[in-house]
């Protein structure tokens, strides 16, 4: 009986993914944003509109320093004030409407997805199940949708905006005073190398921590449906100890990619 219970709760070791370049992958998920294009656009557009009006903040701090204040043209000070009140107020009004619209893109693509995978898992022999266990497949319909979500969605919302703000930032400095935009970027050949090696390492930590959460799961679901088979046998303490181990690694595997991502 205890054989029968380990060979449930185990992952099968001769089993691996067909490896595919992250081109290939993203290509393959991608197809699930077409349907929601104008979403997509609409995000990365308020987004946009967002970091636009909060360009204008320095400019128009600027502006009162420079020509209300020290030149006392005092009678300037209420419209630039207004054009403060307005940029910030449509800077949040663009957040606003971001944040609903990117909501229900992510949550369709969300949707897509689980449900395609739950279809997939549903056609698979009755085979495949015999070498996988079933906490192990809650965890690809689950917490790898959801990682895939947030890496086709976040990923290019946020990548966008710093793109922009990159180049937007530069524009402005340069235009202000090219001498010290030059001096301000002495480091960005650094910040590039170490997110090269940070970017080129992330897979092997990921990947990691991603088996270890798999397995956990895999131990808690399977212990979970054969609850009563460990009772009678008077298994609790092996299971718990068993748990302890999962758990271990999983925080270990965790802990590595927060200190990676701390030290870059």
């Amino acid at each position: 009986m205890s054989h029968g219970h380990r060979h449930l709760t185990e992952n099968d070791p001769t089993f691996t993914a067909k490896k595919r370049s992250t081109t290939e992958i993203i290509r393959r998920v991608s197809v699930y944003l077409w349907p929601y294009k104008w979403l997509a656009l609409a995000t990365v557009g308020c987004a946009v509109l967002s970091l636009l009006c909060a360009f204008a903040f320095p400019r128009l701090t600027q502006y009162i320093i420079d020509v209300v204040i020290y030149d006392g043209q005092t009678d300037k000070l209420t419209p630039v004030i207004l054009l403060l009140l307005g940029a910030f107020f449509l800077r949040d009004f663009f957040n606003s409407v971001r944040i609903q619209v990117n909501n229900h893109f992510e949550q369709n693509v969300v949707f897509d997805m689980r449900r395609d995978v739950y279809g997939r898992l549903q056609r698979l022999p009755v085979s495949y199940y015999d070498k996988r266990a079933s906490g192990d497949l809650m965890t690809r319909v689950i917490e790898d949708v959801n990682a895939v979500e947030r890496l086709l969605i976040d990923g290019t919302e946020q990548g966008t905006v710093a793109i922009v703000s990159i180049f937007g930032v530069l524009a402005i400095l340069f235009a202000t005073n090219p001498l010290l935009a030059g001096v301000a970027m002495i480091p960005i050949p650094l910040l590039a190398i170490g997110a090269m090696c940070y970017t080129l390492t992330a897979h092997r930590r990921y990947r990691k921590q991603r088996q270890a959460s798999s397995a956990m799961n895999a131990l808690l679901m399977d212990n979970l449906q054969g609850v009563r088979e460990i009772k009678a046998f008077g298994r609790e303490r092996h299971e718990d100890e068993r748990f302890t181990d999962r758990a271990e690694a999983m925080r270990q595997g965790t802990l590595t990619i927060m200190r990676a991502w701390a030290f870059y």
